[in-house]
């Protein structure tokens, strides 16, 4: 009999660990589509500002919550410390200020691919984009501010399928 609900304890708890697994991924996929909602919005936002801009005037950033933000030339929420060119390559810094002026009330992020794993995401920056990653590794998705592209990756699915 202790057996039996040894063994039931046993799979329980397996099947549990599972499932906190698949809520944090499921998680940062959530947040994921919050991130392009709100980066999508200030697109719209930035467009309709091309549209009622005075012929000639340049306007490549927005004042969001008194902060400065520069977008892309398609409009996509980009940079923090100088206007976006072709070649802008996004760096940590960019990418967790982003985290936080785009998301409200986001998760606390740390900021740098290889920093310490107190928290549960990381934001840093990946040659034209912006990785937000599990502290883990089982999920992230890329933002490319140039073309306003996220892709979301589940690595934990990948492995379990192989």
């Amino acid at each position: 009999m202790a057996t039996v609900i040894a063994l039931i304890a046993l799979i329980a708890l397996d099947r549990y660990t599972l499932m906190t697994k698949d809520a944090r991924v499921l998680r940062l996929e959530i947040i994921s589509h919050h991130f392009m909602t709100a980066a999508a919005t200030l697109r719209t936002r930035f467009l309709l500002t091309q549209v009622t801009k005075m012929p000639g005037q340049l306007r490549t950033g927005l004042l969001i919550d008194g902060q400065l933000i520069y977008l892309s030339s398609d409009g996509w929420p980009a940079s923090f410390t100088a206007p976006v060119n072709q070649r802008y390559q996004p760096s940590d810094e960019d990418c967790s200020r982003l985290w936080t002026l785009l998301l409200q009330n986001p998760a606390p992020i740390t900021a740098g691919q290889f920093t310490d794993q107190s928290g549960k995401y990381r934001a840093f920056a990946q040659t034209a984009a912006c990785r937000y990653q599990l502290v883990s590794g089982e999920a992230y998705f890329d933002y490319f501010p140039l073309s306003g592209r996220l892709l979301f990756s589940d690595i934990s699915e990948k492995s379990l399928k192989d």
